[in-house]
């Protein structure tokens, strides 16, 4: 298993993916852990066309993500990790995927919630959780492409008033 990045991004596959993520972690794998998303096959179908051939990607559901890495597809290889969501990512770790780092990149405004960079929303689920990961010691990051400066959540979460 060689996951290089865990991203939260409600966007899943788009240009910010594409041209700068890619490059710049030199994945040769894409996991989309989303189990909606898993279950369009029309929407996996458009995602499927956007990426390289010699990238390998699947769309799975979060509870089989970890089965997934270990497959030979993707056992040796820098691997990108998509979620949609803090919870989703949560969920990956409580499966078991041990992570020391996690990049919010892109998250919709949703009720509730409350803007901590110019792309990213969260709500106080979502903050309880981030306190949690950091509470464990994994490097929580807001940071939308690699040329962009890098934000230590630490800094900021007790500013976001929920």
């Amino acid at each position: 298993m060689n996951v290089v990045l865990l991203r939260v991004d409600d966007r899943f596959i788009h240009g910010q993916i594409l041209e700068s993520w890619i490059p710049f972690l030199r994945a040769q794998g894409i996991i989309v852990a989303n189990d909606e998303l898993a279950n369009d096959q029309f929407q996996k179908a458009i995602m499927s066309m956007a990426i390289p051939e010699r990238i390998n990607l699947r769309i799975v559901p979060v509870e089989i993500v970890s089965r997934v890495l270990s497959a030979k597809e993707f056992s040796d290889k820098p691997t990108l990790i998509i979620v949609s969501s803090i919870k989703d990512a949560s969920r990956l770790y409580q499966n078991g995927l041990a992570f020391t780092k996690l990049n919010i990149g892109n998250m919709k405004a949703r009720d509730g919630s409350r803007q901590v960079s110019f792309s990213a929303w969260v709500d106080s689920e979502d903050i309880e959780l981030l306190k949690d990961f950091i509470a464990r010691g994994v490097y929580v990051n807001l940071q939308s492409v690699p040329r962009e400066r890098d934000i230590d959540m630490r800094t900021i979460i007790e500013m976001v008033d929920l």
